[in-house]
């Protein structure tokens, strides 16, 4: 009987121990679990802080607010960008929000008079997605052709909304991005593919030694990727009409080993996509490529002709990567085209608002054909409007061309719907409204030159008003301006002139 009485006393014991252990458990995961107490309780505090910060921000900015009355371009502003360097940001926040803390310093920033987390820790980035807003992660993934990882995906914070990464090289391989830019609204995945190098595509030897890539050939691919060397001689060339027609290929990668990419090439080809690097993209290269959506313009572009995307009129992403090539409206005429895309260190250009201009600002060189909106401020730093800028431009209407502006090139605003404008610049070269649908235009004083065909080919108008006297009228270049006779008057201050 005690036998029995131990063994059922062992057995409870043990029974207890689980039980305590289950407890045990049940209480150890309560706290620390993904929604433990603990966790709960961090979560709590960090977000109470954040909005307490928040709070004294807005505080701080409404007083600064006051007492600037509404300039506080010399008053205290707390943007990061305002400051040379981390440490007079962090001591900014310290000194007009006495609560900011430094283990905050390179999580918070203020953009946009708004607290912004830009820490990569993913459950601060969860706790608060609904408090404040949240700098996007980019993800770049680099892969091969069948989807195994080619290297180390990159992944980033992008506080500052625009991102620029150069792709990875790998030996034996190109990728289908050699750089990745743009800008971010929230978290973005990115995928670059890596390729090998075509094989079975048709040679010709060129008189220097060198080999041109002439046709299709037995490759049978959606990508094409072309070599650097063929039976070890440099591939420096892809000859006119060398893929006429091709209906399989989806994405063509030319590299940096590519001198020259002839006329036609690709013309009336079926890609999707194209990423040029070579050194020289003949006029009309990408002809008739009815499905081409994406354009990427390498950085080794030196030479860019004319029309390169003539009748390809699907394109609506071209990013500019070149710091070579000269471009204007005539090179982009893409009809779909409403903003153009530069990446951030590029020395050459610059775009604003998906408009292209020098990197100083004070040229403008291309207005996208389909850009949106009836009219468009030219900033006032632009000194010189290039030729054919405004090309065929669909959706411009009226134009304010004044005085700060030095020159208009030829052909700048032709082809376009613009129905009136105010022309205020002092040197205007040569069909600068051809066979543009012109209704109504007023000329300014600050106009010296004005020559050559400036209306050619405008059939809405007959009559100009000019702003000052018929004297300086006639102090005014205005060489062979009106030989179509389409101007039968000039309305001036103090008369009219009939031409």
């Amino acid at each position: 009987m005690k036998k029995e009485n131990k063994g059922i006393t062992l057995i409870a014991l043990v029974i207890t121990i689980i039980v305590l252990l289950i407890l045990v458990g049940v209480t150890v995961i309560t706290l620390t679990g993904d929604n433990g107490l603990l966790v709960k309780t961090s979560e709590s505090k960090f977000i109470t802080e954040i909005q307490q910060y928040n709070e004294e921000l807005k505080l701080a900015i409404t007083e600064d607010y006051t007492n600037s009355m509404g300039n506080r371009q010399n008053k205290f502003n707390v943007r990061k960008s305002n400051y040379n360097d981390e440490n007079s940001f962090i001591d900014a926040m310290k000194t007009k929000i006495p609560s900011f803390n430094n283990k905050y310093a390179n999580k918070l920033e203020i953009k946009e008079d708004k607290l912004n987390y830009i820490g990569d820790d993913e459950q601060e980035r969860a706790w608060l997605a609904q408090v404040i807003s949240v700098a996007g992660m980019l993800k770049i993934n680099y892969v091969y052709e069948n989807g195994t990882e080619a290297a180390t995906p990159y992944q980033q914070v992008i506080p500052d909304g625009s991102y620029e990464v150069e792709s990875p090289k790998i030996d034996g391989y190109e990728p289908d991005h050699y750089i990745v830019c743009g800008e971010i609204e929230g978290d973005i995945n990115i995928t670059v593919t890596y390729y090998p190098p075509s094989e079975g595509l048709e040679y010709e030897l060129l008189d220097d030694g060198t080999y041109t890539v002439a046709g299709i050939g037995t490759f049978t691919g959606s990508t094409l990727v072309i070599p650097a060397q063929h039976e070890e001689k440099d591939v420096t060339q892809i000859k006119t009409n060398a893929f006429y027609n091709n209906s399989s290929l989806k994405v063509i990668v030319i590299p940096n080993t590519i001198k020259k990419v002839n006329s036609q090439a690709f013309r009336s080809c079926n890609i999707i996509y194209a990423n040029i690097d070579a050194e020289q993209i003949a006029d009309q290269a990408l002809q008739g490529c009815g499905y081409l959506e994406k354009l990427d313009i390498g950085k080794n572009v030196k030479i860019l002709g004319q029309r390169i995307c003539m009748s390809a009129s699907k394109v609506r992403d071209v990013t500019i990567l070149t710091e070579q090539a000269y471009i204007n409206g005539r090179i982009l005429e893409c009809q779909l085209l409403e903003k153009i895309k530069v990446n951030k260190d590029n020395n050459m250009y610059k775009e604003i608002d998906g408009v292209l201009f020098s990197k100083d600002g004070k040229k403008l060189y291309v207005y996208p054909i389909s850009k949106v909106g009836n009219t468009f401020k030219i900033p006032e730093e632009v000194e010189e409007i290039e030729e054919n800028a405004f090309y065929n431009s669909l959706y411009l209407k009226n134009i304010n061309i004044n005085n700060t502006i030095k020159n208009v090139k030829s052909s700048a605003f032709s082809w376009t719907n613009i129905e009136f404008a105010y022309l205020n610049s002092e040197n205007n070269n040569g069909e600068i409204f051809k066979s543009s649908k012109i209704k109504n235009i007023k000329i300014g004083t600050n106009v010296k030159v004005m020559t050559y065909r400036t209306f050619r080919d405008c059939n809405n108008i007959e009559e100009i008003e000019y702003e000052g006297t018929i004297e300086e009228w006639n102090l005014i270049n205005t060489n062979r301006w009106n030989v179509d006779n389409v101007i039968k008057r000039v309305i001036c201050s103090d008369g009219t002139i009939e031409v």
